[in-house]
């Protein structure tokens, strides 16, 4: 923006010198009526976690060792060289239908800030009933008491709008930090006045990954999941955990949606569109293995990224190969791109 004293300025300068400060007034008013305009670029992130034939995560590969096709394209991609810090909202669903599971859901804290987010994470709460709640934003408060201001009332559950709310949150952090939207309750919506799709392509747009921790449904079979995992090993170790082989079931969870029925519950469409996991639980100890083993997912991840042809809006294909022979890959199948 140009001041009145500029123009004073170079008008002083124009009795001196003439024509060639004509020329230079003729530019400050140019530049002052036709700024530059410029466009951002839309930066894909992809987080990912590479398995073995035996079922045991895989460190220390490099750029070179994966291939990523967006619409089967393949992209130059580029590989961070350290693990992203954390930024996680956990959405809790409060209503009376859970009201049994809130005591121990409450006890969590510690577990979430020592095994998922760890020393550079962050956290946030929001619960979900009639109303949706901000018990603690990322830049105060704490997550342990958050959790325990969770209290069980009304009958709906507005988990489409909870959400959404998150992601009002996490689109305010840092694009440098790893954003995860952790949702803790039964996979239904009840009362939202937001549509499932709308979610769906916020949490594609802002790169969210979704994970979920469900709780079992009145007249519907529970399937339990279990990991073994041998608590905290060394520092220097990547990730910080060592991680039995029973993690193999963490690889079938997280294929399972792949070969599965459409389903449209809002739980399975957000881990499938962005390539989270959804665990199940119904016990405190059930629970608490369910988000250390989501912690050693996000620390074991891979965080992928690469910028794709922005004259190509609508929906993108994802497929990611990895030179290791047996290795399988998991991450999110696509993403929407917008055309603006």
């Amino acid at each position: 923006m140009h001041r009145i004293s500029d123009f004073r300025f170079v008008w002083r300068g124009l009795r001196a010198t003439g024509v060639a400060a004509m020329f230079l007034v003729a530019a400050l008013v140019a530049a002052q009526e036709f700024p530059t305009i410029r466009v951002p670029v839309r930066l894909v992130t992809v987080p990912t976690l590479v398995f073995s034939r035996e079922g045991r995560l895989i460190p220390g590969l490099d750029e070179g060792d994966f291939h990523l096709f967006d619409n089967g394209h393949r992209q130059h991609l580029h590989l961070e060289p350290a693990y992203a810090p954390v930024s996680a909202a956990i959405v809790v669903q409060a209503n009376l239908d859970v009201r049994e599971y809130l005591p121990f859901i409450a006890r969590t804290g510690s577990v979430i800030e020592s095994l998922l987010l760890g020393e550079t994470g962050e956290g946030a709460v929001v619960s979900y009933q009639d109303e949706i709640a901000v018990l603690k934003p990322f830049d105060s408060g704490d997550v342990r008491l958050g959790l325990q201001h969770v209290t069980a009332r009304g009958r709906e559950s507005k988990a489409i709008d909870a959400a959404l709310r998150a992601v009002d949150l996490l689109k305010a952090r840092p694009a440098s930090r790893m954003r995860v939207l952790l949702l803790i309750g039964q996979p239904v919506d009840r009362g939202s006045q937001s549509k499932l799709a709308v979610l769906e392509e916020a949490v594609e747009k802002n790169d969210i990954l979704v994970d979920a921790l469900s709780l079992p449904e009145l007249g519907k079979s529970f399937v339990s999941d279990t990991f073994s995992l041998k608590g905290l090993s060394s520092r220097t170790e990547r990730g910080g955990y060592e991680v039995e082989t029973d993690l193999l079931k963490l690889m079938t969870a997280l294929g399972a949606s792949g070969g599965s029925a459409v389903r449209t519950d809002p739980f399975s469409t957000l881990t499938d569109a962005t390539g989270g996991t959804q665990l199940h639980f119904r016990k405190q100890k059930e629970l608490e293995n369910a988000l250390a083993a989501i912690g050693v997912e996000l620390r074991s991840s891979y965080e992928l990224s690469y910028t794709p042809d922005p004259a190509d809006p609508g929906y993108h294909t994802i497929r990611l190969e990895v030179a290791v022979p047996g290795a399988k890959a998991f991450a999110r199948p696509g993403y929407w791109l917008g055309s603006k």
